[in-house]
């Protein structure tokens, strides 16, 4: 379901055959550390993204979904969820125990990149990003596919009382301690309420394998920042086709 690629950064073998129009992957501490912010051709480089620019967010745990109708580099607003159908626009968001959601629609060549921590989770940014792509860009939820990236798992995300709350029983696990969330299932359960069929989830436990990501619990807070992304690559001049 996912791959380990050049410079430690996963892929969705699903998506390996729209190599031609899409740039994507989840970074890993192997790649390298996204907590300051490299230039755009970098990070372009770096995923394999051509001739883009990119649209990134200054992340505050909201539900809000930003449109980038063309790259905005520095200029990040406060939203945690961003989409694109423009050619070009790299999208991303950088994690470290929260989860990165990666939506991809096909048929209509739109996309999208979610920051999905408990709060975002709760409110409701993930269905949001779905409902964008469908009202803004005319993708509808049926030919949406999503992947969840790396992020801190069920195992390591011990919460209060208060956190467990705000979420369904089903995804809550309390053994007579203290509660522990499943995001990512929360996730899956948010996505197929939307609509959306074909849901990949890496299932790495951020926490757990520090080895290989950065985890902001794990190292109380003294980490690095992995980035996800996901675009629409410019096409070339040779593969435009001539109008007719």
């Amino acid at each position: 379901m996912f791959r380990l690629g050049t410079r430690g950064i996963l892929r969705v073998e699903r998506w390996d055959g729209w190599d031609g129009w899409l740039a994507h992957g989840f970074s890993t501490r192997a790649t390298g550390d996204f907590l300051r912010w490299p230039g755009d051709s970098e990070i372009a480089s770096v995923f394999q993204a051509g001739r883009c620019g990119t649209a990134m967010l200054r992340q505050v745990h909201s539900g809000r979904w930003v449109r980038a109708d063309a790259p905005w580099g520095a200029a990040r607003p406060e939203a945690d969820a961003v989409g694109s159908a423009t050619p070009g626009v790299l999208l991303g968001v950088r994690t470290a125990d929260c989860l990165p959601v990666l939506l991809v629609a096909p048929r209509s060549r739109a996309v999208a990149a979610v920051h999905a921590g408990w709060r975002g989770t709760v409110a409701g940014v993930l269905p949001r990003a779905v409902q964008g792509l469908a009202a803004d860009l005319g993708a509808r939820p049926r030919e949406i596919e999503a992947a969840v990236g790396p992020g801190i798992g069920a195992c390591c995300f011990e919460v209060g009382e208060e956190v467990a709350s705000q979420f369904p029983e089903r995804w809550v696990a309390d053994d007579g301690g203290k509660p522990h969330v499943d995001l990512a299932g929360a996730l899956e359960g948010q996505l197929a309420d939307c609509g959306v069929r074909m849901v990949m989830t890496a299932r790495l436990c951020t926490h757990c394998d520090v080895e290989r990501f950065f985890s902001h619990r794990a190292e109380a807070g003294r980490t690095g920042r992995m980035l996800s992304v996901v675009g629409l690559k410019q096409a070339s001049r040779r593969s435009r086709r001539c109008p007719r």
